[in-house]
């Protein structure tokens, strides 16, 4: 089984991400941020030691608007496929099915299946609440057959389950 943190709109706020670290990142072997200051992980790179880290910029970021940052990136986990995007809008519609789109930008808890696909988005780690939605992260636990998805609060609780089994 492999285990990864999946965070999305930071903004800056180092006491949330760092609680959600502190508390998370032992036993995963990857971190995705999914953009709007991924740089909030630089601060962080004492609890990072020895994990895959990938990221991608948020839509205002000036690498993303001056196209110097790849705004999509794709990594296969024990032969599943994952897209990491911070807008979902910048998703082609020509790539492929069967993948594991992970997005961000909406501030927005998100789970759902299209076309042989699956969306989701962790929520966001900007404040308590934002655009009256709670503070939230997405754990993954990737297995060869299948994928459990823990969406968590702040405090780490389980507020929503999901999973995907390869052969449905």
């Amino acid at each position: 089984m492999t285990r990864i943190i999946v965070l999305t709109d930071t903004h800056k706020n180092q006491s949330l991400l760092r609680k959600v670290l502190e508390r998370e990142v032992e036993g995963c072997e990857y971190v995705f941020h999914l953009g709007d200051n991924y740089e909030d992980l630089d601060e962080n790179i004492d609890l990072l030691e020895g994990k895959i880290v990938l990221k991608v910029p948020g839509i205002f970021h000036p690498g993303y608007l001056g196209g110097i940052l790849e705004a999509i990136k794709e990594i296969k986990v024990l032969n599943w496929n994952f897209v990491l995007v911070h807008n979902i809008d910048d998703i082609p519609e020509i790539m492929p099915n069967h993948r594991i789109y992970c997005y961000g930008h909406s501030h927005q808890l998100d789970f759902r299946q299209i076309d042989g696909s699956y969306y989701l988005n962790p929520g966001h780690l900007k404040d308590e609440w934002d655009k009256d939605r709670p503070a939230s992260y997405a754990m993954l636990e990737v297995e060869v057959d299948k994928i459990i998805i823990d969406y968590k609060d702040k405090n780490g609780v389980v507020i929503q389950k999901n999973l995907i089994n390869r052969y449905d």
